[in-house]
């Protein structure tokens, strides 16, 4: 089959809902990413709240109940929403236990400018509740049928799916997928933007996810109103913050080996180096926007 193929393919199963597993590992990555970044946060603050060990072995859980529902439509239904929704809330708990970590330290609100970037990141907890919304959407999409579209079988009518699956298949809900894409840039251009200001941004390219972050919030909004901003607009702005995103992630990995002792000080140098995947959950926002733009539009014909 070839790139052509495969991507109209996927678009087909796209828009008869039938993505299920695509967003189930989409949800296991995010979560080891998500997992990972959390351990070693919370590792620079020794771990002195035991709160701190609830998004580890949470998105560790997470991360085995996407892969799970891969297998299993059971799992799917099941597991995996379960998890989700307690990830939802553990990521909004941690936002308000970060929000009164900042208040605690020395002047807190008063100096929100200082500590803000100095203290517990801020947005990182709700990036991690964004997890359990890829597990939610999973949850509820259907799994592609092997050959469905391309050995030229007929799939099941949307119009006789009921929920938010019919929304998706019906053509109803690429709006709200790219509101999400927007909701998950902004967090995560935010969190971007403090983390390299603890850096004073001594990499011109450390401004890129900044500066990539309003217009593609744009792009997702005028996606939402607009077809031809969906068809056209969205998926290229989608495909530069994957691109940077991807980018960011070798620039930290190189950033880490060329701290003192480089990748043989690994333990050390992870914890206090740049955030490994933090740059991964950028590149992830492009992947939904162009998920977002494959999407069918209710305007469409069949």
């Amino acid at each position: 089959m070839s790139a052509l193929e495969v991507i109209r393919h996927l678009r087909r199963e796209l828009r008869e809902s039938r993505f299920q597993r695509t967003m189930a590992l989409m949800t296991a990555f995010a979560a080891i990413a998500s997992g990972f970044e959390a351990y070693i946060q919370h590792r620079r603050g020794d771990f002195a709240d035991w709160r701190m060990w609830t998004p580890v072995w949470l998105m560790a859980l997470t991360a085995a109940g996407a892969l799970a529902a891969v297998a299993s439509r059971r799992a799917a239904h099941t597991v995996l929403p379960a998890l989700s929704v307690i990830s939802v809330i553990d990521g909004v708990i941690g936002f308000q236990a970060h929000l009164a970590g900042i208040q605690r330290m020395p002047g807190g609100w008063r100096l929100g400018q200082y500590n803000v970037v100095m203290g517990p990141p801020v947005f990182a907890p709700l990036l991690m509740s964004s997890v359990g919304v890829l597990g939610l959407l999973a949850s509820v999409l259907r799994p592609a049928e092997s050959g469905g579209g391309a050995m030229g079988q007929r799939l099941p009518d949307p119009d006789r799916q009921t929920g938010l699956v019919a929304r998706i298949a019906q053509g109803e809900f690429q709006r709200g997928m790219a509101v999400t894409a927007g909701t998950f840039a902004i967090l995560a251009g935010g969190e971007a933007y403090f983390e390299h200001l603890r850096g004073s941004f001594n990499a011109r390219l450390m401004w890129s996810p900044v500066w990539l972050t309003p217009p593609v919030v744009a792009a997702t909004l005028a996606a939402a109103v607009n077809e031809d901003a969906a068809r056209l607009v969205l998926p290229a702005a989608s495909v530069v913050i994957l691109t940077d995103g991807l980018a960011g992630f070798v620039l930290h990995l190189r950033g880490i080996g060329r701290m003192p002792g480089g990748f043989h000080n690994l333990d050390f140098n992870l914890t206090m180096g740049p955030p490994l995947f933090a740059p991964l959950l950028f590149a992830s926002v492009g992947a939904l926007g162009l998920i977002a733009s494959l999407m069918r539009r209710g305007s469409e014909g069949r």
